[in-house]
């Protein structure tokens, strides 16, 4: 497969392929009737694309829990996951649905070794990113309530980016499946980096650039204007990713955004040009993060998803 001009998206994922035997047509609903630390007991969730890897990750370091419509691979020295994966489905994302986020609030996961609180992010000016955003989950509220979880959350900057051009970016991947009447599987997750930049050259439509945090990790310690070291606290993303795969296109395509505020970098009719601006390799977010993913396909399966710029398109 060759690299694919990205000039031309303009409408919905191509279809390409028939679905796969063994792809899932119902609705996300876990197995699971209650959040778990069992992948086995989620299979939908995750078994079609095999959940992310990483390498000489210890267990103490690392808990994978399973939620009703997600799953979360939940880094414990980072208090903060290091991917999410939904399965997506036109039923459960209907923004028609009847469940609402009115008085949600996040909260402690018991079933990770270390949670954020919500006196880590109290007066550190960052939101409390979803992964898996509420809105997938419009068509049951026992759903849409479980992603409320800091296990499911990052420190993301808001005003510019969680609650702008990110909010856009997840709605048009929602529309992928309610507008076309298909599953589709996403996996989101933060990158992090140490001291310096990180210049992405491969980017598929130019160099992204990833600017060092202000504030790497964010804890009561160094809330507001605090210049006091946060050593324990919640690591600050520079950067978010969002794979997209369509089961039944056989596609996929990457996303990565960075954590900053985008006001004023586009025009607010241009904003899926902007998106596409960001589009990725997804063996780029895997040199970024060190997770290897669609660990369910074989080596050249894997090759052909990660190693090409895709043509995707939105409605």
């Amino acid at each position: 497969m060759t690299r694919t001009a990205l000039g031309t998206i303009l409408a919905t994922l191509v279809l390409a392929a028939p679905l796969p035997d063994g792809i899932l047509h119902g609705p996300a609903s876990a197995q699971n009737k209650e959040p778990v630390a069992d992948p086995s007991k989620c299979p939908d969730l995750w078994k079609a694309i095999g959940l992310p890897d990483r390498r000489m990750q210890g267990k103490d370091k690392f808990t994978i829990v399973c939620h009703l419509g997600y799953i979360t691979g939940h880094n414990n020295d980072n208090k903060t996951p290091d991917w999410v994966i939904e399965h997506v489905t036109p039923k459960m994302a209907d923004p028609s649905g009847p469940a609402t986020r009115e008085s949600q609030d996040f909260r402690p996961d018991d079933l990770v070794k270390k949670s954020a609180t919500s006196a880590d992010y109290d007066g550190s000016g960052f939101d409390q990113g979803h992964q898996a955003p509420a809105a997938d989950f419009k068509g049951d509220q026992k759903f849409l309530d479980d992603t409320f979880f800091y296990s499911n959350s990052v420190p993301q900057v808001g005003a510019g980016f969680n609650r702008s051009i990110w909010r856009s970016l997840e709605t048009r991947v929602r529309k992928l499946s309610t507008d076309s009447g298909r599953d589709i599987y996403e996996i989101t997750g933060p990158v992090y980096q140490e001291s310096k930049q990180i210049k992405v050259p491969d980017a598929c439509d130019g160099t992204l650039t990833l600017a060092v945090p202000d504030k790497r990790s964010i804890c009561p310690e160094n809330s507001g204007d605090s210049d006091k070291t946060c050593t324990a606290g919640v690591a600050v993303p520079a950067a978010l990713y969002k794979i997209v795969y369509d089961a039944k296109a056989a596609s996929a395509f990457g996303i990565l955004m960075e954590n900053k505020s985008h006001t004023g970098e586009y025009k607010s009719s241009a904003g899926f040009e902007y998106i596409k601006k960001h589009a990725v390799k997804i063996a780029t977010i895997e040199d970024l993060t060190g997770l290897t993913f669609f660990t369910a396909f074989d080596t050249r399966r894997q090759r052909q998803l990660k190693q090409n710029c895709v043509t995707f398109k939105f409605r």
